[in-house]
């Protein structure tokens, strides 16, 4: 008998790789014999070069959703033998239980590398996410730090990408007396300072994001429920561990990512806005439908068909076949019931310009920002683009 193989394609730095040799891990689990390709952590000595092997074959191509009990079900009744996946894999049922994990990482220092129960470790994510080119990944707030530092009473120790900019100058002059270590030549120092520490801020990092939840020796971690990690505004990403007790949820409103010379003042109109949540109130929330209804005629009337062919390519497609008639018939029939846009609008300028909005889409009263104009915005005089009539 042939052993099913799970080939990965690979994806990202260190901790995006990371998460997808956990996922291909946990199918070989469920398949009880088999074997990984093409993955290459020699950050953790991890070596699995890429195997021929026979089909049938299962291309898996979502970036996130891997739906691993199928697969394996699949290999088990003799249907396919290789699955072939890329993607990312950031979502909680993609994984086993973290402890499956101990064995596979292993901290290659010999030494001890976290910080003791006085001190706040602050990991930071910049360089590349500063110029706000990446929507959800979002810049933690200074005044965010601030609220953690004076509720605990700890000492705020930043590591990380803490090379002098903007962000980092108001970092610095708002803790003058916190250590700031400089950055690290090699990750796997950050890595296991996080994961050795004891109470940490995860911000919107996967990196920082995978090094608590592999700890067992953190008590503490306070995790901004912001950008990529809020599955109302990312809702294909759900790396929110719930029921593990050592997490802080900190609800954000719905937020984008602005470049430097924006942080300052855009963090400063979301700061009243963020809040400490349960686990149970964060879970029943996201699992239940907008608290406001979503209105079809309210969406028709506002239906802007050029931007629903823009932003839709496979309808654009179909439009060409069937004729000028289909947009807006595929919005009535499917589009308004998967979520799909009907009219345009600037999330950032919209969340920024009224960020009351960002925090009632975050908090479930609304489907997202489209429906919130529509129900709620147009009657408030709010509007969908700058320099545009209501």
């Amino acid at each position: 008998m042939v052993t099913p193989v799970f080939h990965v394609d690979p994806h990202g730095r260190l901790a995006n790789q990371m998460i997808q040799c956990m996922v291909a891990l946990n199918f070989v689990d469920q398949v009880g014999d088999g074997r990984i390709s093409n993955v290459n952590l020699p950050a953790w000595s991890i070596h699995h070069p890429a195997l021929d092997s026979p089909g049938p074959v299962a291309f898996e191509q979502r970036e996130q959703h891997v739906d691993l009990p199928v697969l394996a079900a699949r290999v088990r009744d003799g249907e396919i033998r290789r699955v072939e996946w890329s993607g990312y894999g950031q979502r909680m049922e993609n994984f086993l239980p973290r402890e499956r994990y101990r064995s596979v990482f292993v901290s290659p220092f010999p030494t001890p590398m976290g910080f003791g129960p006085q001190y706040l470790v602050c990991p930071v994510r910049a360089e590349d996410i500063l110029n706000g080119g990446t929507p959800d990944y979002v810049l933690t707030p200074v005044e965010f730090y601030r609220d953690i530092v004076e509720m605990t009473g700890l000492t705020p120790v930043f590591i990380g990408q803490t090379h002098p900019n903007a962000y980092l100058d108001r970092l610095r002059s708002a803790f003058p007396t916190a250590i700031f270590r400089e950055p690290q030549n090699d990750p796997l120092i950050d890595f296991e300072t996080i994961r050795q520490s004891r109470h940490v801020v995860a911000g919107v990092s996967t990196f920082t994001w995978l090094a608590a939840w592999l700890s067992d020796s953190i008590e503490t971690i306070h995790m901004t429920v912001s950008g990529l990690f809020n599955p109302r505004q990312r809702r294909t990403v759900d790396l929110l561990p719930f029921g593990d007790p050592r997490y802080l949820f900190y609800q954000f409103p719905i937020n984008y990512a602005v470049p430097l010379d924006r942080h300052a003042t855009v963090h400063q109109i979301i700061a009243p806005y963020w809040h400490a949540v349960s686990h149970d109130a964060l879970r029943r929330q996201l699992a239940a439908p907008p608290r406001v209804e979503r209105n079809l005629e309210a969406a028709l009337e506002a239906f802007d068909e050029a931007f629903y062919l823009e932003s839709n390519p496979d309808v654009a497609e179909v439009t060409q076949e069937q004729g000028p008639h289909f947009p807006r018939a595929h919005y009535i029939n499917h589009g308004f019931q998967e979520g799909r846009l009907a009219i345009r609008l600037d999330p950032l300028w919209y969340t920024t310009a009224y960020p009351v909005a960002g925090f009632e889409v975050g908090q479930g009263h609304y489907a997202d920002l489209g429906h919130h104009y529509l129900v709620a915005g147009k009657a408030r005089g709010y509007k969908p683009l700058p320099n545009t009539c209501t």
